[in-house]
């Protein structure tokens, strides 16, 4: 079983949607795990009787919400962590001490997911200030340029953390239709590949192949979107 963190304060939804749906269409189960103070999830997956924490099916993808231990998924379950059913866990992460009881740093990958507004960066980095041991992360920048000089800011502002940057590090455009599209999706309880900008589903693929390239290669991942535009998914 795969897991991965998605950490920062910049909104991970749509992003983290998008991924576990890809991975759907090569038959991995998916669990995502919302663990953030917003809960999105909670109000954009459909779910029949909600309570504090429970876990529901959207579109062949298990979400949990309400759940701040990894522990407490597998007591869920009753099971351990050895034998859950799930291919990949998907974490979405915005709080340290919740980062500390997911325990990311057993994950397969972490990501530090961020926009170019100075609350996404100093609060998503903020995370990690009192970590005590260096924590490798990819890199994921929403911004409107994608220029060099966003990531050297965010170099200089991270230098006080025990932030490692791995070598894969990625772009996603910042559009305003893609976000209306997001917004679209949302209403009609969909993940709504179609519509997003070609940009943007680059990087998804992009994104996909270095997270998860023992399972899908990027090439893959691109025939899979094409396929769930045809589908007018």
């Amino acid at each position: 079983m795969k897991k991965v963190g998605f950490i920062g304060a910049h909104d991970k939804t749509n992003l983290i949607m998008c991924l576990a749906k890809i991975l759907s269409m090569k038959n991995k189960k998916v669990l995502i795990i919302d663990t953030t103070a917003e809960q999105k999830f909670k109000y954009i997956v459909p779910t029949l009787e909600p309570t504090m924490t429970y876990i529901t099916t959207w579109e062949e993808i298990d979400v949990a919400v309400g759940f701040k231990k990894i522990e407490d998924i597998y007591n869920y379950f009753a099971t351990t962590e050895e034998k859950m059913e799930y291919d990949i866990i998907l974490m979405n992460i915005d709080d340290t001490n919740t980062m500390v009881d997911m325990k990311v740093e057993e994950n397969d990958e972490n990501c530090f997911v961020t926009a170019m507004d100075l609350y996404s960066i100093r609060k998503g980095l903020e995370i990690f200030k009192n970590i005590e041991k260096p924590m490798k992360l990819v890199k994921i920048i929403f911004s409107r340029q994608m220029a060099e000089s966003d990531n050297e800011y965010i170099d200089y502002l991270a230098k006080e953390t025990k932030i490692e940057w791995s070598e894969s590090q990625i772009f996603f455009p910042l559009i305003l239709d893609d976000k209306y599209t997001e917004m679209d999706n949302q209403l009609i309880y969909r993940t709504g590949l179609r519509t997003m900008s070609s940009l943007y589903k680059d990087s998804l693929a992009t994104l996909t192949a270095i997270l998860f390239q023992n399972e899908i290669k990027e090439q893959e991942a691109r025939r899979i979107i094409k396929v769930l535009e045809r589908e007018g998914i």
